[in-house]
């Protein structure tokens, strides 16, 4: 028997978005007033992380 009532559909439990927004907290040195500028999405942000050029060994 069928009934006419439907069952509510689960919601899924991730985020929808792989990536993440990198953003800049920015402080004024007179006021103390923070700002937050956002750069790029990118799924892996590093500082100051060593580039890779020609010639280097991972060994």
């Amino acid at each position: 028997q069928k009934q006419g009532v439907q069952e509510a559909h689960a919601s899924q439990g991730h985020s929808a978005k792989t990536t993440k927004k990198i953003v800049l907290k920015l402080q004024c040195q007179s006021c103390k007033h923070y700002s937050q500028r956002a750069i790029k999405r990118c799924k892996h942000f590093e500082i100051g992380g060593d580039k890779k050029g020609k010639g280097t060994s991972l060994f």
